[in-house]
């Protein structure tokens, strides 16, 4: 059997030196009180200069002049005191009544926004001065541990404020009066026009030729990201390289000059770059290929590695944080493992591709698709010789209804099924978090491994790979976490090594919230925790009682993750609301009704017993279902939103409890003065949403607590509450912010 002959291809043209000044400049950006590291980068910059002063005082100059405008812009930012934001046609979203998107204030400070407005406003294809009586407030960081961080996501764009406005109108439509405005304008007119293609057609169009990706289509986008070929499915190289083929084969046919067609190109794909959404791809791709012109008609020598180096080099400094988002890694390290990969057949390269991104893929959503390097060798083809060229084609059809029908027919049957396979939770295999310093390893090993492809160094890879899985899947300790969902209740228990899984409650959207967060909190926080703590199934999910602000997602955790068992007390079967949400899903989950006195033996150190309610259940708060949880040597109570009158009837005598979940949220119609001296809890945690329209938790509760000289934290002011424990008996608390959210 003929060996596969793979190797990296270097040279020795000092092309190191640029990624080294580009990591350096990236982390001094964000550290800039780290004297080790600007001595490190000093050292960086004089050993250049001492090799060759010319380029290297150039280099220096380069990076400073970066770095001082970075810094500048970083430190003028104050909170905005306007009413009034200039936006581009093509940044605006409109869903429904709610506009939002990002734009400019005054002073230059980029915003994000967001805001009412009367259903099916038509927006003028040009530059808008929008007012409003905007609210400015921080973007909120995320509170949990595997939730995405939104303040983080819009820090590495230079958006540090958000505004949000109860009504919002347009008090004046600039003119275009520059280039850029007119690009902008350019784009949303594509927009609009290709929103009027058939459903799937239309996804395809803006996605793949102006990198706008359907809102609304979160699952298709979530499927391609599991499967690992979003990168195909966006705005990336791929398509800069075929703006390129295709203008070369135009021009070659009208016997247009080579030299004029390259030449234009560079006018052409700066130009391309906005138009196509401004993407990370777009602009790396975009790049290499102006250096490469360049560098082809002023005959300097560049190797390619070079190229790579001084676009990364140049797009940090324009954009500091490129290398911080996932976008950024995956671009920039796929990009340079098709520089340094030689591989005899391309199926032979998207798998060693696929290799390389591993690390990166699980350590930003803590699982991988065991079908992503078969759906990378059987659907980049597809894309390429299939769903592009047909998006294109559609492009020119657009009054042939009948063809286009067709053509939309055949793109949902690729679509549904790819959809379909790529959420389904077999597919998905769950690693759990890993650390940076452990996914750095695992990009050496791998690189290593490309760079030499001997079979040891395979075997070191699943070693590591396969430490990861067990240190995430047998932890040495089990918690109680307090979830912080906003104004709600979810609470995950489980246990060390052989672990079991509970969950008290999911957590839900109120009825009156209407915009700002689409997402639900299933889905944006409980599902990630659950993936970051390397969880693959839920044991038992117990419902307290009907309020959506506690089983509100049920539906969304039963749909979209495994579950083994759902408990609840007897008679809220009954309830409409709660049978509505079960319904669908009795072939596949286990229903077990509880009684005053049963008891789960969950685990050795884990047992849970019902202590209310006393007759059968309707759901409602004075029947919400309340556990008392073994824990090793201490005892937690979860009362739902269990009354006053009703808390007092729990224990006839003294029982003492070691923790306790506050009875609705803090409210003052829970945690009765008699109810918590009878109890005595060394500990009171609290579940409440931040500036929550109930005023929760009430003041006459803290001030009752700090009476009985009772110490509480609150999910409100410090996010995410665990308490750890462990077989040897040791027992932590930590909180995800140690200072006050905002």
């Amino acid at each position: 059997m003929k060996k596969l002959n793979l190797k990296l291809q270097f040279d020795n043209r000092g092309w190191y030196i640029f990624p080294v000044l580009a990591l350096e400049l990236t982390i001094a950006i964000v550290t800039t009180k780290m004297i080790i590291l600007w001595a490190l980068l000093l050292l960086t910059l004089s050993y250049t200069v001492f090799r060759n002063q010319r380029y290297g005082l150039l280099l220096e100059i380069f990076f400073m002049i970066g770095l001082g405008v970075c810094l500048t812009q970083q430190s003028n930012l104050k909170a905005p005191h306007t009413n009034q934001i200039i936006v581009n046609p093509d940044q605006l979203k409109l869903k429904n009544d709610w506009l939002s998107g990002v734009g400019q204030l005054a002073d230059g400070q980029k915003v994000s926004f967001g805001s009412k407005i009367k259903a099916n406003t038509r927006l003028p294809n040009s530059t808008l001065c929008l007012q409003g009586d905007f609210q400015w407030q921080t973007i909120a960081p995320a509170t949990n541990k595997g939730e995405f961080d939104f303040q983080k996501y819009y820090q590495y764009q230079k958006i540090y404020y958000r505004g949000v406005a109860t009504h919002i109108k347009i008090i004046k439509v600039s003119p275009n009066n520059n280039f850029l405005s007119r690009i902008h304008s350019f784009r949303f007119f594509c927009l609009q026009s290709l929103k009027k293609l058939p459903h799937w057609l239309s996804v395809n169009a803006r996605s793949l030729l102006l990198g706008d990706f359907d809102s609304n289509e979160t699952s298709l986008r979530q499927g391609l990201t599991n499967l690992g070929i979003i990168h195909i499915f966006s705005i990336s190289g791929l398509h800069v390289y075929l703006l390129i083929d295709i203008l070369i084969k135009i021009t070659s046919i009208l016997r247009i000059p080579r030299e004029r067609v390259e030449i234009a190109l560079l006018f052409i794909l700066p130009i391309f770059a906005v138009i196509a959404g401004s993407g990370v791809g777009v602009w790396r791709a975009s790049g290499l290929q102006i250096i490469q012109i360049i560098q082809k008609h002023l005959n300097w020598k560049i190797s390619k590695h070079d190229c790579f180096a001084i676009v990364l080099l140049g797009q940090t400094v324009f954009t500091p944080y490129v290398l911080f988002s996932l976008a950024g890694q995956l671009s920039y390290l796929l990009s340079y493992g098709l520089i340094v990969i030689q591989a005899p057949k391309t199926w032979q390269r998207s798998i060693l591709i696929n290799f390389l991104s591993l690390p990166l893929i699980i350590f930003h959503s803590y699982s991988f698709s065991w079908l992503t390097f078969l759906a990378n060798i059987l659907l980049t083809p597809v894309f390429e010789s299939l769903i592009i060229p047909i998006t294109i084609f559609s492009l020119f059809i657009q009054k042939f209804k009948l063809l286009l029908e067709i053509l939309e027919r055949l793109f949902a049957l690729i679509y549904t099924p790819v959809t379909a396979l790529a959420n389904a939770n077999w597919t998905q295999i769950t690693i759990g978090h890993l650390n940076i310093i452990v996914t750095v390893i695992l990009l050496g090993l791998t690189l290593i491994w490309l760079s030499e492809f001997h079979s040891h160094w395979v075997k070191i890879l699943i070693v590591v790979y396969c430490g990861c899985i067990l240190y995430n899947h047998f932890p040495l300790s089990g918690q109680v976490t307090i979830i912080d969902i906003g104004q709600g209740d979810s609470i995950l228990l489980t246990t060390p090594i052989f672990r079991k899984t509970c969950l008290i409650d999911t957590g839900g959207k109120l009825a009156f919230v209407h915009h700002k967060n689409t997402n639900n909190r299933v889905e944006q926080i409980t599902i990630p925790y659950l993936k970051y703590q390397g969880i693959t199934h839920l044991d038992y999910v117990f419902l307290s009682h009907q309020d959506a602000d506690h089983i509100g997602d049920l539906h969304v955790l039963l749909q979209k993750f495994p579950v083994r068992r759902v408990c609840f007390a007897d008679g809220m079967q009954n309830n409409r609301a709660v049978a509505r949400q079960l319904r669908p899903f009795q072939q596949q989950v286990q229903f077990m009704k509880m009684h005053l006195g049963d008891t789960v033996a969950v685990a050795p150190e884990l047992h849970l017993k019902v202590v209310w309610p006393n007759h059968l259940s309707k759901g409602i708060n004075e029947d919400s279902l309340s556990l008392i949880a073994a824990i090793q040597n201490k005892r937690w109570l979860f009362t739902g939103d269990l009354n006053r009158a009703n808390e007092l009837k729990l224990f006839k005598s003294n029982y003492h409890i070691d923790y306790l979940k506050a009875g609705h949220h803090g409210s003052k119609t829970a945690s009765d003065p008699q109810f918590l001296k009878k109890i005595n809890p060394q500990l009171v945690l609290i579940s409440a949403g931040r500036h929550n329209r109930y005023g929760h938790p009430h003041p006459e509760t803290m001030a009752n607590l700090k009476k009985l000289k009772i110490p509480a934290l609150n999910t409100a002011d410090h996010g995410m509450i665990i308490w750890n424990y462990s077989y040897w008996h040791q027992q932590t608390w930590k909180v995800f912010s140690k200072e006050n959210i905002k």
